[in-house]
C-alpha cells in the first residue's frame, strides 16, 4: 500500500499507513520514532508476553494455595495421630462427628487463613505501588514498568521454590509475597499491558478490540494454568510447578527487553515532576476541574468497575466453597473442568463478541450487557441444586467480560495520549482494594449465612451487578444528553 501523508496545521504527520500496517499513538498522532518502533508486528507481542506472565502468576498461585492446604493437613493428621490414608477425601461423606471431619475442618481452616496472610502481604504494598509506578510509567516508558512486574513475580517465585524445596516455615511466603507487593503484583502488568495497547490503537472501536486482545490472551493463560499446575504436581512436586513458571518468566522478560518495541516515545513522557504531582495524576481525573464534562464519567465508570470487580473477585474462593459442599460434593477436578469451561465460554462468546455488539450498540451499553450476564449468574448459582444449573449459571456469565473491556476501553479513550498510564493506575488500585475487600467481604457473609441460606451470599454479589448497572445507565443517558446539546450548539 503507498504511503500517504495528511498535512495538518502545524505540520505535524497523522495517521500513517506504512504496507498497511498503521503506527498510531491513543490520539492519533505519529512522531518518526513511534512509527520506526511500532511499525511492526511485534507491537502485538504484547499479548503473549502478559499470557505467559499470567500463566506463570496463576499457576503459582494455585501451588502455592494447594501446598499450604497439604502442609496444614499433615500437621494436623500428625497432631491427631491419624495416618494419611483414613482421611475421607470427601467432605460429603465424611462422619461429621468423626475426628477425620474435625481434622480436615481445622486443616481447611487454617489454611484459608494464611491464604488471607498471604493476600493481604501482596495487596497492600501494591495498592501504592501501582499508583506510584503506574503513573510513573508516563515519565519513564512502558517497558520500564513492564520489567518491574516480571521482576518482582520473578523473584516471588524464586524464594516460594526455595521455601518449599528446604521445607521453611510457610509464613516465610508472607516475606515473598510481601517483595511481590511491593512491585504491584500482577496489577502492574495489566494496568502497562493496557496503557501500551492504548498508546499503538485509536479511540473508539479500535481501542476496544485491542483491550479485547488483551483480555483474550488473559483468559487463555486462566485456563491452562490450573491444569499444568495439577499436572505437575501430581507427576513430579510441589517445586517444579515454580521452577517451571520462573522459567518462563525469565524468557518472558528477554523477549521484552529485545523483541517488545516501546510504545511511549521520549518526547511524549511527561517528566519532571514530583513524586505527589505523579500521584496525584491518577487522582485528578475524578476530583479535579480541569478535566470538564469529563470527570463525571471518570467517577461513573470507576464507580461501575469497582461494584462489578467486588461480585467478580470476591465469588472465587466462596464459590469453590460451595461447590464442594452439598449438594454438589465436587471434587478438585470436576471444579478445574467447571473454571476452565467458564473461561473458555467467556473469551469466546465474551471478548470474541466484541466487534458484533459494536455493529448495533454503543460502548457503554455493550458494557451493561456484560454486567447483566455476571448478575444473572450469581442469582442462578444462588438457587442452584444440582450440577447441570451450575454450568447453566456459568453459560448466563458468558458475556461478563464485555464489562472489564468497554469500561477500559471508554476511559482509555477520554484520556490524553500523556495519560494513559495514571489513568491504568487508578484503576489497578481499586481493583486492588477491591478484591482484599471482596474475598473477606464473602468470606464472611458465607459463613452468617450458609446456616439458612447456602447461596445467599451469591444474591449479594448479584446485587453489587445491579448497582454497577445504574452507574452504567445513568453513564449512557447523561452522555447522550451531552451529545443532543453539543449537537444543536452546532446546528
Amino acid at each position: 500500500m503507498e504511503k500517504q501523508t495528511i498535512q495538518s496545521d502545524i505540520n505535524r504527520l497523522k495517521n500513517t499507513v506504512i504496507n498497511g500496517d498503521a503506527s498510531l499513538s491513543a490520539s492519533g498522532d505519529s512522531s518518526d520514532v513511534t512509527r520506526l518502533d511500532l511499525n511492526s508486528w511485534r507491537k502485538f507481542l504484547i499479548g503473549p508476553l502478559l499470557s505467559v506472565y499470567m500463566f506463570g502468576y496463576m499457576m503459582s498461585y494455585y501451588t502455592i494455595t494447594e501446598y499450604t492446604n497439604k502442609t496444614w493437613r499433615d500437621i494436623k493428621l500428625t497432631e491427631a495421630n491419624i495416618t494419611i490414608n483414613s482421611l475421607s477425601s470427601s467432605r460429603c461423606v465424611a462422619n461429621k462427628s468423626s475426628p477425620e471431619f474435625k481434622v480436615g475442618n481445622d486443616a481447611t481452616s487454617m489454611a484459608a487463613q494464611y491464604m488471607v496472610y498471604y493476600s493481604l502481604a501482596q495487596g497492600i504494598p501494591a495498592v501504592v505501588s501501582n499508583l506510584v509506578l503506574g503513573s510513573y510509567t508516563d515519565a519513564l516508558g512502558r517497558k520500564f514498568l513492564l520489567g518491574v512486574g516480571i521482576s518482582g513475580t520473578t523473584l516471588r517465585l524464586i524464594a516460594s521454590f526455595l521455601i518449599i524445596y528446604f521445607k521453611f516455615d510457610l509464613l516465610f511466603f508472607i516475606g515473598a509475597c510481601l517483595l511481590e507487593g511491593f512491585t504491584g503484583q500482577y496489577a502492574t502488568m495489566l494496568q502497562v499491558s493496557l496503557a501500551y495497547m492504548g498508546d499503538v490503537t485509536k479511540p473508539g472501536k479500535q481501542r476496544t478490540l485491542g483491550m479485547a486482545y488483551i483480555m483474550f490472551m488473559i483468559g487463555t493463560s486462566l485456563t491452562l494454568a490450573s491444569f499444568a499446575a495439577g499436572y505437575l504436581i501430581q507427576i513430579y512436586n510441589f517445586y517444579i510447578p515454580l521452577a517451571v513458571a520462573a522459567v518462563l518468566l525469565v524468557i518472558a522478560f528477554f523477549i521484552m527487553l529485545v523483541l517488545l518495541p516501546e510504545s511511549l516515545p521520549a518526547e511524549k513522557r511527561k517528566t519532571n515532576k514530583s513524586l505527589k504531582e505523579v500521584v496525584g495524576n491518577s487522582f485528578s481525573f475524578f476530583v479535579s476541574k480541569d478535566f470538564g464534562n469529563n470527570r463525571w464519567k471518570y467517577q461513573l465508570l470507576l464507580l461501575a468497575h469497582g461494584f462489578c470487580d467486588f461480585s467478580f473477585l470476591g465469588r472465587i474462593g466462596t464459590e469453590t466453597i460451595y461447590q464442594m459442599s452439598e449438594p454438589f460434593c465436587w471434587s478438585a477436578e470436576k471444579v478445574g473442568w467447571y473454571g476452565a469451561a467458564r473461561t473458555i465460554g467467556m473469551m469466546v462468546f465474551g471478548v470474541g463478541s466484541v466487534k458484533v455488539f459494536q455493529a448495533f450498540l454503543p460502548d457503554v451499553g455493550i458494557a451493561i450487557i456484560g454486567v447483566l450476564s455476571y448478575a444473572v449468574c450469581f442469582a442462578l448459582t444462588a438457587f442452584a441444586n444440582n450440577s447441570s444449573m451450575l454450568y447453566i449459571a456459568a453459560a448466563a456469565s458468558s458475556f461478563g467480560p464485555l464489562e472489564s473491556t468497554i469500561i477500559r476501553s471508554v476511559a482509555s479513550s477520554l484520556t490524553d495520549p500523556s495519560q494513559q498510564g495514571a489513568i491504568f493506575a487508578a484503576f489497578a488500585s481499586v481493583e486492588i482494594i477491591v478484591n482484599l475487600l471482596s474475598n473477606v467481604g464473602t468470606s464472611a457473609i458465607y459463613s452468617v449465612s450458609v446456616k439458612f441460606m447456602r447461596g445467599f451470599v451469591f444474591l449479594v454479589l448479584s446485587s453489587f451487578d445491579g448497582i454497577s448497572v445504574i452507574f452504567l445507565v445513568v453513564l449512557l443517558l447523561g452522555w447522550k444528553r451531552e451529545e443532543r446539546k453539543t449537537t444543536v450548539v452546532k446546528i
